[in-house]
């Protein structure tokens, strides 16, 4: 996990002083690449499956997301996100930069 992206979803839709939002959309078997989140997030599943976050430190995390569930998590470590189920996953991430680079 040498190569770590600046891009946290697919595709960024918003950005001002205090939110960026990216759509984060995976085909099944479909994987992130390695990226880190520089500042506080939060996520919102807009078409649920199951994933498996992947760290740096070999350790994973998978679980089950259900539309409409949503999640806030800190600023963290490198990792990527598999798609481990049968169906395309998407979300909604929302960065708050005024926790992270962009607040300091």
């Amino acid at each position: 996990m040498s190569n770590i992206s600046a891009a946290v979803g697919s595709h960024l839709v918003y950005e001002d002083s205090r939110v960026r939002v990216w759509t984060l959309e995976l085909a099944p078997g479909e994987e992130t690449p390695v990226h880190q989140h520089a500042c506080d997030y939060v996520y919102v599943v807009i078409s649920g499956g199951s994933t498996e976050t992947r760290y740096a430190d070999g350790s994973r995390d998978p679980r089950t997301d259900h539309v409409g569930e949503s999640f806030n998590h800190p600023a963290g470590q490198p990792h990527s996100l598999l798609n481990s189920g049968t169906a395309r996953y998407r979300n909604i991430i929302v960065e708050l930069l005024e926790t992270g680079e962009q607040g300091e």
